[in-house]
């Protein structure tokens, strides 16, 4: 790999984290999802959620624990699997447009997640883990942008769990950078924004959301690799449950 590719890969700009935290700091949840391309996505109750844009979401989480955890095996599984989903989701573009997409993000969206696949299948190939969690982000971002026109729009919450997705897996990416810096960042940030969505995750369901509060008590104690897994899976059922019409702890 080249050094640029490299220095791309390994060191986030002290600079690009300025501009993220300021970003986390003076927009509200929803306005950062859109401003980072972050994934307004279907939660698993959305109506008409494709197939191929679900299991592209679920490949790549399971491209980025494999890359956390180092298990090439695992990743080049999961990598198949994603470029699997992709060749589904190359002819969903007419289901995408009837949805209310605009066939222009769906191209950027498309071409995007070909580069990303095949920046993986590099990475793969090096055995670079942190080049390999950097493109297993970039390709759930993608999953995310293909999913957007088939949100619920009930679900107004959905898109700023998103943004707590987004935290979870920056903090488990400076983890594994030993950038402690970026993660104390990530994880300030992820703990703010809870804390302003614990009302309305608490209706979402309040079973989920007492578990994320667990999994976030555990990792202040103790930020491993298992414990900040842990959090995003907690954080992924809160995405996943249904959004309430009416209050859930009624």
């Amino acid at each position: 790999m080249s050094f640029l590719h490299r220095f791309a890969t390994m060191a986030e700009p002290v600079e690009e984290r300025r501009r993220f935290v300021a970003a986390a700091v003076l927009l509200p949840p929803i306005a950062l999802a859109s401003s980072l391309g972050l994934a307004q996505r279907a939660s698993a109750a959305g109506i008409g959620l494709p197939h191929a844009v679900r299991s592209l979401d679920d490949a790549a989480t399971a491209l980025f624990d494999a890359a956390e955890a180092a298990n090439w095996a695992d990743a080049e599984q999961a990598l198949g699997r994603a470029r699997g989903a992709a060749l589904e989701v190359n002819v969903l573009q007419s289901t995408f447009l009837a949805a209310g997409g605009a066939i222009s993000r769906f191209i950027e969206a498309q071409n995007n997640l070909g580069g990303d696949l095949i920046e993986a299948g590099t990475a793969l190939s090096a055995r670079d883990q942190h080049w390999l969690i950097s493109s297993a982000d970039r390709i759930e971002a993608r999953a995310g942008e293909l999913s957007q026109p088939f949100m619920d729009g009930t679900d107004t919450i959905g898109p700023r769990v998103e943004t707590l997705l987004f935290l979870a897996r920056r903090m488990r990416r400076a983890l594994v950078w030993h950038d402690d810096a970026g993660y104390r960042q990530a994880s300030d940030d992820f703990k703010r924004t809870a804390s302003s969505l614990r009302a309305e995750l608490d209706k979402r369901s309040p079973e989920k959301a007492r578990a994320l509060r667990l999994a976030l008590e555990r990792i202040s104690a103790s930020p491993s690799s298992a414990e900040l897994k842990s959090l995003y899976g907690a954080t992924l059922r809160l995405r996943d449950a249904a959004p309430c019409q009416v209050d859930c702890r009624s």
